[in-house]
């Protein structure tokens, strides 16, 4: 019995036919979905490759995803909690604190509309003239303040029937997609990405949280109508001290999440320093649009509102934080060395017994960058402490006691940091949209934004209805029915999962049964199962669930098998740190073997050379260790 090899590649677009290594006259369309399509070799239909590149990197409007990124670090800071068996009751004070905290996000977002549409352009600026203009103009201000939110309720709309509304699955169970959400409901779930009614009535609250927060807009123009300005950053100064508290309140919840790995050092309290980079990127960047159309219509720098008087900290958050990226690469550029790997004594015209100088130099600069990338995490939490801590300073600088209730001091029109703010912040916002612009003409930035966007996107929407789409909607389930599909056909799969990859088809295999796991071989390489969402996310990666599936699976075609080397950035172990049964380490460079693997004639993948270059993140599959693990799989499924 011929047991296929179904792979399935990780980020950066469409792989197409170098997924299965051959060129693209070489290949075969087997089924033809929305922007997915299942491809196999012509000459060895034994290996088949699930390409969903296009779910992620197909729109036009991918660039203009940036303006949804603090909805959707909401929406992935609710998923980044502790371990279920952390305690019911903290995981729902975790979970209500990020609801509040989305909510939150939608009214300040709002508030900022309103701030700069009504007050600024329409009472301000067109308002100088007069008369029936200045009622015109704020006619027109609330009108455009008002497109904001029916523009992202469309689109969260639009993309719901798209990427929500999914199809049964097979072999795992019936799906309801009008099921609710349950407490513990974690991958294993067969409802996990079929929750289109929970969505809907997010949806509605958050609509509601729109509604009531335009209805305080326009009491607060009815009472300051005829005033030099509107001060709808009145409201805007409220919602933003209840931001921080809640931010506080989270920190303090989800302080020590459960779930590590051992020897694996996670960031502490992601979700609360996830809410608090999607609050600073929100108000940062729309106070810095403030400041500019201030400047560019020529309201009077006294006449900026009290919501302004915090945008010097976000300038120095931002400044702060680059400087603390700086010294974290610099600290741990250097660390590793390559002196376990012996010295070339061959000459060149020969075959290399051992690495050069200059490639046991690179080595050694690959595995320091890898160590320090799978630390990146913590990150977000060093800009979450430093955009509180300068939070925290400015108001203390800009509260005015003089007043007989203690007002804010509105920041210097001339001064530096104003100055700043009205460039730096806005251009954030579009060197980012320019920058995921430019990524569809270089691979290199395409896999680095695309890994960013797939992490985001990976969860779905139930924290935030503004959120990106998340791809997993309709990428997982497909992904099982196919997996199912063929384990019935053909009585046996080896499932072969590359970086992302290798995190969807662990999505994909968690809820299956036993009795059908036990006839598929796991295969994973270049996977972030635990460097990167084992840390973030440890309720779904953590420990547990990663140790549960390698358990369920183990019975069956030869179990689990990660592969790995000390020079990728991406991916690592997945049982941790340790000797494990699972987790086998990759030398990079290539080495010489007494044996070399006897390729099977139809076999369109060399082997790498050894002694001759550092793959990193690429290649697994021209390793023995690949082929040896393929070889493994397809001769024990055949027993069963």
């Amino acid at each position: 019995m011929d047991i296929r090899e179904f792979r399935v590649h990780g980020v950066g677009g469409s792989p197409g036919a170098s997924m299965l290594g051959v060129p693209p006259e070489d290949t075969v369309v087997i089924q033809q979905g929305r922007r997915t399509r299942v491809i196999a070799r012509a000459g060895d239909r034994r290996v088949e490759g699930y390409d969903w590149g296009r779910l992620t990197t197909d729109s036009p409007l991918q660039p203009l995803w940036v303006l949804l990124l603090p909805f959707t670090l909401i929406n992935v800071a609710g998923w980044a909690h502790g371990e279920f068996s952390a305690g019911r009751l903290r995981l729902r004070a975790t979970r209500w604190a990020v609801h509040v905290s989305a909510g939150l996000l939608t009214a300040s977002f709002m508030l900022w509309t309103a701030i700069i549409g009504i007050d600024y352009l329409g009472y301000q600026t067109i308002g100088r003239i007069g008369g029936v203009a200045q009622v015109l103009g704020v006619v027109l201000g609330f009108a455009l303040a008002a497109g904001v939110p029916t523009l992202l309720m469309t689109v969260a709309n639009v993309t719901r029937r798209r990427f929500e509304q999914v199809e049964f699955g097979h072999g795992i169970g019936p799906r309801d997609g009008q099921a609710r959400w349950s407490h513990g409901e974690d991958l294993s779930s067969p409802q996990f990405f079929a929750h289109d009614r929970s969505l809907k009535k997010l949806l509605r609250w958050h609509g509601l949280i729109t509604l009531l927060t335009f209805a305080a807009v326009v009491l607060v123009v009815y009472v300051r109508w005829g005033e030099a300005s509107l001060g709808v950053g009145r409201l805007f100064l409220l919602v933003g001290v209840l931001q921080i508290v809640v931010i506080a309140a989270l920190a303090a919840l989800c302080w020590n999440p459960s779930g590590r790995f051992p020897g694996v050092v996670g960031p502490r309290a992601l979700p609360a320093a996830a809410v608090s980079l999607a609050v600073a990127l929100s108000n940062g960047v729309c106070a810095g649009f403030a400041v500019l159309f201030a400047r560019l219509a020529g309201v009077p720098w006294d006449r900026w509102g009290q919501e302004l008087a915090l945008i010097e900290s976000f300038v120095i958050t931002v400044v702060l934080w680059a400087v603390g990226l700086a010294v974290w690469i610099v600290r741990r550029r250097g660390r590793a060395n390559a002196d376990d790997l012996p010295a070339r004594t061959t000459p060149e015209d020969q075959a290399p017994d051992g690495v050069t100088k200059q490639l046991r130099a690179e080595v050694a600069r690959q595995r320091s960058r890898a160590a320090a990338a799978h630390q990146a995490p913590q990150l977000v939490t060093l800009f979450a402490g430093l955009f509180l801590l300068s939070a925290v300073v400015s108001v203390v600088l800009r509260v005015d006691v003089t007043e007989p209730v203690m007002g804010w001091v509105p920041p210097p029109e001339r001064s530096l940091l104003s100055l700043a703010a009205a460039v730096l912040l806005p251009g954030i916002a579009v060197g980012a949209i320019l920058l995921v612009w430019q990524s569809n003409r270089s691979v290199t930035l395409r896999r680095i934004v695309a890994m960013v966007w797939d992490v985001l996107t990976f969860w779905p929407r139930r924290y935030h209805p503004f959120a990106v789409r998340p791809f997993t909607e309709r990428a997982v389930p497909e992904l099982q029915g196919l997996i199912a599909d063929r384990v019935q056909t053909d009585g046996g799969l080896t499932v072969s999962g590359h970086s992302q990859g290798s995190v969807l088809t662990f999505a994909a295999l968690a809820p299956m049964s036993d009795a059908m796991l036990r006839r598929c071989g796991f295969l994973t390489y270049g996977s972030p199962i635990t460097t990167l969402y084992g840390q973030a996310f440890p309720a779904y990666f953590g420990q547990r669930p990663v140790e549960n599936l390698a358990r369920r699976i183990a019975p069956g075609c030869g179990g689990w098998v990660n592969l790995y080397r000390l020079t990728d950035p991406i991916g690592g172990q997945v049982l941790g740190s340790g000797d494990s049964e699972v987790d086998c380490m990759v030398p990079d460079p290539a080495e010489a073997t007494a044996s070399n693997f006897p390729l099977e004639p139809e076999d369109p993948e060399s082997l790498r050379p050894a002694w001759s270059d550092v793959a990193g993140h690429q290649d697994y599959e021209r390793e023995t260790a690949y082929k040896g693990a393929i070889h493994d799989f397809r001769a024990r499924c055949s027993q069963l």
